[in-house]
C-alpha cells in the first residue's frame, strides 16, 4: 500500500485522500483541516476519529469537536480492514554515513527482510525519508515503525513515543537501553572476535577506526575495544572519523602515527574502503604490513582486492526479527510496566585475504 501524492508531490494519507474524494465532502474540510484546527498531528486527529490510539480525553474531544463543527466524516475505506489498523508499518534509518540507506547492503538486506515478513503477516511496509524530527510522520497513518541504529536521546523516538506509535528499533538508543524493544548483534562481543582474530595472526600493534556518531555501533565497538586493550596489555591506537566524513583522514591519521598499527578493525564497511585507499596512498601492503578487518559485510568487502575480512552480521535475520517483534508489540501491546523484549542475533567472522593465518593455520 503506497502513499498518494497530491500534485504538489506532499504525500497525504490514505485516510485523508479518501476523504478527500468522498462524495459531499466540505472543501477544505479534510483530515489535515482538522488537525489543523485542532492544533494537533494529522495521525493524532486520525486515532481521535477513529478511536484507537494513545490521545489524552480532552485531545480527542477537541478534534472531534473541530470535525464536527467544519462537518468532516471520516471514510470507513480509509482505515484498512483489521480493526481499527491501517495495515502499515514504517521504517526508516538514522545513519549519518553519505549516500543514504540504499547505498549500504547491510540496511538494504534489513528493509528486504523486514518487508517480506510484514507481508507475510498481511502488513506493508513503508520506507519513511530520514530526518532529524520525523516530521514525515506526522502524515503517515502507521501502526508500528522500526528505526535502524538509533542515534542517542533521539528525538525520533520521542515524537513516535508521544504519537502513541509502537516503536522497534535495530541497534539502541544508548540513553534509553531498556525504553523500547530492540533487535542487535552483539557489537562488543563482534568486536572482540575480530581483535582476538587478528592477535591470533601476530599482530601486535592493533587498533581502531570507528565513527563520532554516538550511535550504538559506534559506542559498543570503542568500549570494547578499550576493555580489550587494557586485558591484553596492548596499546591503544584509536581513531574516529569525522560525523558525515568519508572516514579518510582518520585513517590517514591512524597510519601515519609514530606507532604504527600493524592491523586496523574498522567498524564500519566504507570506512574498510578508505583505509584501503590510504594503505595503497603510504605504500603499505595489505596483509603484510597492515592487516584489515571491516565491521560489516558487504560487496565491497567481497570485491575489494584483496578481499577484506569481514564480520557477518546476519542482516537479513535482523529484519525478519525486528518486523516480527514490532508485529507482535501491535498485536498484543505489553503491560505499562513491562520491560520492552530485547532480541541479540549471532555475527560471524569471515576471513579472507586482508588478514594473515592464523598460526596454527600455516
Amino acid at each position: 500500500m503506497s502513499d498518494v501524492t497530491e500534485p504538489t508531490g506532499r504525500a497525504v494519507s490514505r485516510e485523508a485522500a479518501a476523504a478527500s474524494r468522498t462524495p459531499g465532502a466540505p472543501k477544505g474540510g479534510g483530515l489535515r483541516e482538522v488537525a489543523r484546527r485542532a492544533g494537533v498531528s494529522v495521525t493524532t486527529a486520525s486515532h481521535a476519529l477513529n478511536g484507537v490510539g494513545r490521545v489524552g480525553a480532552e485531545t480527542r474531544e477537541r478534534v472531534l469537536a473541530v470535525a464536527a463543527e467544519i462537518g468532516y466524516r471520516a471514510n470507513p475505506n480509509a482505515r484498512g480492514l483489521r480493526g481499527a489498523r491501517t495495515g502499515l508499518l514504517g521504517l526508516t534509518h538514522r545513519t549519518a554515513v553519505e549516500g543514504g540507506i540504499t547505498d549500504i547492503e547491510y540496511f538494504v538486506k534489513i528493509v528486504n527482510a523486514a518487508t517480506w515478513t510484514a507481508m507475510a503477516h498481511d502488513y506493508s511496509l513503508v520506507l519513511v525519508p530520514p530526518s532529524l524530527d520525523g516530521r514525515p510522520f506526522d502524515s503517515l497513518p502507521l501502526d508500528g515503525t522500526i528505526v535502524i541504529d538509533p542515534l542517542t536521546d533521539d528525538p525520533l523516538l520521542t515524537r513516535l513515543s508521544g504519537m502513541g506509535v509502537p516503536v522497534v528499533t535495530t541497534g539502541r538508543d544508548l540513553s534509553r537501553k531498556d525504553a523500547f524493544p530492540w533487535v542487535d548483534n552483539e557489537l562488543s562481543t563482534c568486536a572482540v572476535a575480530a581483535l582476538d582474530h587478528l592477535a591470533a595472526t601476530g599482530a601486535r600493534r592493533i587498533g581502531l577506526l570507528t565513527g563520532s556518531t554516538g550511535q550504538s555501533y559506534d559506542e559498543d565497538a570503542a568500549a570494547a575495544y578499550l576493555e580489550w586493550c587494557e586485558r591484553t596489555g596492548r596499546p591503544v591506537l584509536m581513531d574516529r572519523a569525522e560525523s558525515g566524513t568519508d572516514s579518510t583522514a582518520a585513517a590517514h591519521r591512524l597510519l601515519t602515527r609514530p606507532d604504527r598499527p600493524d592491523a586496523v578493525y574498522v567498524v564500519m564497511e566504507k570506512f574498510g574502503f578508505a583505509t584501503l585507499a590510504v594503505c595503497r596512498e603510504l605504500g603499505l601492503r595489505v596483509p603484510d604490513d597492515v592487516q584489515i578487518v571491516v565491521g560489516a559485510d558487504g560487496e565491497f568487502a567481497r570485491s575489494a582486492r584483496p578481499e577484506l575480512t569481514a564480520l557477518d552480521l546476519a542482516p537479513e535475520e535482523i529484519g525478519r526479527q525486528a518486523a516480527e517483534l514490532l508485529i507482535d508489540v501491535i498485536r498484543q501491546p505489553p503491560p505499562a510496566g513491562t520491560r520492552p523484549e530485547h532480541r541479540l542475533v549471532p555475527a560471524k567472522l569471515l576471513p579472507r585475504a586482508s588478514t594473515r593465518l592464523v598460526a596454527e593455520e600455516r
